[in-house]
C-alpha cells in the first residue's frame, strides 16, 4: 500500500470516531441564538409579557369601573336624599299659614270654649299636628328676648328711640325650622332689652306648639 504524501513528516491519520462530527455540529446548533428553538422561546416570553400588561390594563380598568359606580351610587343616593328633603320642606311650607290660622283661632279662646268639648277637640288636633311636625324635625324658632339673628328673623319694624337696639321685644308671626334649615323667618319687631316682655308661663303654654303637645297636660 502506498503512503500518503501528506503524511510523509511520519504521523499517522487520526480516524474519525463515527457521529462524533455530527454531535458537536448539533450542539453548536442548539446553542446558537439563531437557532429555531432559541426563536421560539423569545416569541414566547414577549407574548407572555404582552399578556401581562394586557392583565394589568383590564384590572385597572376594572377597579376604575369599580370606583365609578361607587361614586355614581353614592351621588345617586345624595340627590334622593335632597330630593325628599325638598318635597318636605315645600308641603311643610304650605301648611304653615293653616296651622298660623288654627294657632289663632285657639288663642281667641276664652276658658269656657276651651274647656267645652268642641274647644278640647280643636286644641286636641293641634297638639296631634305639632307631634307629627316634631317627629319630622319642625320646631318653632325662639324669638322674643333672643338677640336679633337675621338668619332666623325678620324685622319688620323698630321700637321708637331705640336705635342700635338688637333684642327682639314682640313677634308678629312664629318662625319655624327643619332640622338645621330655617323654613320660614320670624317676624319681629327689634327693641331694647328692657323692652322686652316677662316670660309668662301661661302665656308660653298657650302660644308656644312644644308645649301643646305635650301629653302630661
Amino acid at each position: 500500500m502506498e503512503r500518503d504524501p501528506r503524511f510523509d513528516d511520519g504521523e499517522e491519520p487520526v480516524e474519525q470516531v463515527d457521529g462524533q462530527g455530527e454531535d458537536e455540529a448539533s450542539t453548536l446548533s442548539e446553542s446558537s441564538p439563531d437557532s429555531p428553538e432559541s426563536d421560539v422561546a423569545g416569541s414566547m416570553e414577549e407574548e407572555l409579557e404582552a399578556e401581562r400588561q394586557r392583565s394589568a390594563e383590564l384590572l385597572d380598568q376594572a377597579q376604575r369601573a369599580r370606583a365609578e359606580l361607587k361614586n355614581y351610587r353614592r351621588r345617586t343616593e345624595e340627590e334622593m336624599a335632597r330630593m325628599q328633603t325638598q318635597a318636605g320642606e315645600r308641603i311643610i311650607s304650605k301648611l304653615l299659614p293653616a296651622i298660623d290660622d288654627l294657632n289663632r283661632a285657639i288663642d281667641l279662646m276664652d276658658d269656657e270654649s276651651r274647656s267645652s268639648s268642641w274647644g278640647e277637640g280643636i286644641i286636641l288636633v293641634q297638639r296631634k299636628i305639632w307631634s307629627t311636625l316634631e317627629s319630622e324635625g319642625v320646631k318653632p324658632i325662639e324669638a322674643i328676648g333672643q338677640p336679633f339673628d337675621p338668619s332666623l328673623h325678620e324685622a319688620i319694624s323698630m321700637q321708637e328711640g331705640a336705635n342700635g337696639a338688637t333684642t327682639v321685644i314682640q313677634e308678629f308671626q312664629r318662625g319655624y325650622m327643619l332640622g338645621d334649615r330655617v323654613l320660614r323667618p320670624a317676624m319681629v319687631v327689634v327693641g331694647n332689652e328692657n323692652d322686652a316682655p316677662a316670660a309668662d308661663p301661661e302665656s308660653d303654654e298657650q302660644h308656644t306648639p312644644d308645649r301643646l303637645f305635650d301629653t302630661n297636660e
